[in-house]
């Protein structure tokens, strides 16, 4: 029977990517025994306890997020590389994963091969909504990629696609330094990557561009500088190449599989 609690409920699956909560349900005076033969009757399912979809919204990573931050009374949020794809930082764009982080308060098991962190508390200026998503900022995110992720190569390009974007290397920085503690991974894998940013020259265009940077450094050929600008002796500009060589004066041109230009 379609009524104006079945219609409120439908509203705010609808404006939630398909999903939503008990207590959200309660509060449209949709209560548990309606819930429980909306599940019978197959137009409702529980995907996490306490936390259902409609069966006919369309399925997808960003309603199992959506869902998985609902769980808990709502405290969950979308954390680590699940936040990096959020945020579409470089490397991350198709991650698979549902990542979330919550309160040791609320403790809460994985389920379905969603991975829940616990930690003590997650300060307000550390959570944004993306798409309707409670997620951690773009900070925040950085600082907790180094914990999940091996290789600290994946942080400094996730790390280098915030800085083309023109984040704040001191907000950056200052966020790691607040939230590290002695043998957080996390934090100082970040740390450690801010430390070597070139002080010469601009952010690379690309992450290959500085791989291969990172691949010629060398102390024979002198310092690696990004952006490097050639100029006339008068000092009138000539050209920027993406990586320079000054000492042996040598510029590089970066062209990957996927910026390739046809000549």
């Amino acid at each position: 029977m379609f009524d104006d609690a079945v219609g409120a409920v439908v509203g705010l699956a609808t404006a939630q990517r398909g999903a939503f909560s008990r207590r959200q349900a309660a509060q449209l005076d949709f209560d548990r025994e309606r819930l429980n033969r909306a599940i019978d009757r197959g137009w409702l399912e529980e995907r996490y306890p306490g936390v259902f979809v409609v069966t006919g919204a369309p399925s997808s990573w960003h309603q199992s997020v959506k869902a998985a931050t609902l769980t808990v009374g709502g405290h969950a949020v979308a954390s680590h590389r699940t936040a990096a794809r959020l945020h579409l930082l470089d490397g991350f764009t198709d991650s698979p994963v549902v990542e979330v982080s919550v309160t040791r308060a609320h403790r809460w098991r994985h389920r379905d091969g969603t991975i829940a962190h616990h930690f003590e508390a997650l300060e307000a200026c550390d959570v944004v909504p993306i798409y309707g998503i409670p997620c951690t900022g773009l900070a925040r995110t950085l600082t907790d990629l180094g914990s999940v992720c091996g290789d600290p190569l994946v942080v400094r390009r996730a790390l280098t696609d915030a800085r083309r974007r023109g984040t704040s290397l001191r907000w950056v920085q200052s966020t790691a330094e607040r939230l590290h503690r002695p043998g957080q991974r996390g934090s100082g894998t970040l740390l450690r990557q801010l430390a070597a940013i070139p002080c010469e020259g601009r952010v690379p265009d690309s992450w290959f561009g500085e791989l291969l940077a990172l691949c010629i450094a060398d102390v024979e050929l002198g310092r690696v500088v990004p952006q490097y600008e050639i100029r006339r002796a008068d000092g009138r500009f000539v050209a920027r190449t993406d990586i320079g060589l000054p000492a042996v004066r040598l510029g590089l041109e970066a062209r990957s599989r996927r910026w390739r230009r046809e000549l």
